[in-house]
């Protein structure tokens, strides 16, 4: 059986790990995670418990990656989100985009994945993805951009993130297409991930609500209370909104 090393930086509680292992094992090929790296005291528990394993702290504390042929990082995206101020590169926390290409250059891998959200594509009217590519062209890798949606992927949410894949020496075709999907929908439709996969039907909350939960995942008193001052005590008018970090369309946002 084939095996690939991989580093999971940025790995929070191993969501885009836990992809990549699913990936690897169904096309029958082994993986080992040879370093992780996450800064969030919270995240790093939650990771433990996932994989028996305790990131790493600070990235800007790891002097060199070990040998691996596969890159994951999810590199912090508040500086770029639509949610937050976009200061991009101008915020400490954009700037340890960086730091990944410091660590490449002690150790090349065949191969990358990075993920954000969709606003690093637009961030100051497209130079920080201008540069971003710069820095990895240099490097030898390859550039490609995909701006998937979460609804996709059989999760009842339409949830988009950038993903930029990079491949060292070469330039490899793909055939996934970028989703960018409604603003605002509820009914909303998938599109095909490549021309040879069929169109699905998305899933939705209702598919995946249990008849009887727990009462332990009730919302709190103090949630639905916050959501009824917001719609004025009708909590029918939640049908059709979204509740997620975005300004402006049909949206109740966490700040809220």
């Amino acid at each position: 059986m084939t095996k690939i090393r991989f580093i999971d930086l940025f790995a929070g509680i191993g969501g885009m790990r836990l992809g990549f292992e699913k990936a690897a094992k169904s096309l029958n090929i082994e993986t080992e995670c040879v370093l992780s790296s996450e800064i969030n005291s919270d995240a790093c528990l939650v990771y433990d418990k996932n994989f028996a394993e305790f990131p790493l702290g600070d990235i800007r504390k790891i002097e060199e990656l070990p040998p691996h042929e596969i890159l994951l990082a999810g590199f912090p995206c508040q500086s770029f989100s639509y949610a937050g101020k976009k200061a991009g590169f101008g915020d400490t926390r954009g700037t340890l985009f960086f730091e990944i290409t410091r660590l490449i250059d002690t150790y090349k891998p065949q191969a990358f994945i990075f993920e954000n959200v969709r606003g690093l594509l637009t961030n100051d009217k497209g130079r920080t993805i201008e540069t971003i590519k710069h820095e990895i062209k240099t490097r030898g890798y390859s550039f490609d951009i995909f701006l998937l949606n979460s609804s996709n992927f059989d999760l009842p949410q339409n949830r988009l993130r950038v993903y930029i894949v990079g491949v060292l020496d070469t330039v490899p075709k793909f055939n996934l297409i970028s989703d960018q999907s409604p603003k605002d929908s509820h009914s909303y439709n998938p599109e095909q991930l490549s021309l040879f996969y069929p169109q699905r039907k998305s899933l939705t909350v209702v598919d995946t609500l249990e008849d009887s939960p727990d009462e332990k995942y009730n919302c709190s008193e103090r949630f639905v209370a916050a959501l009824k001052q917001r719609l004025n005590g009708d909590l029918h008018k939640l049908h059709g909104m979204r509740l997620i970090d975005y300004r402006g369309g049909n949206s109740i946002h966490s700040w809220e």
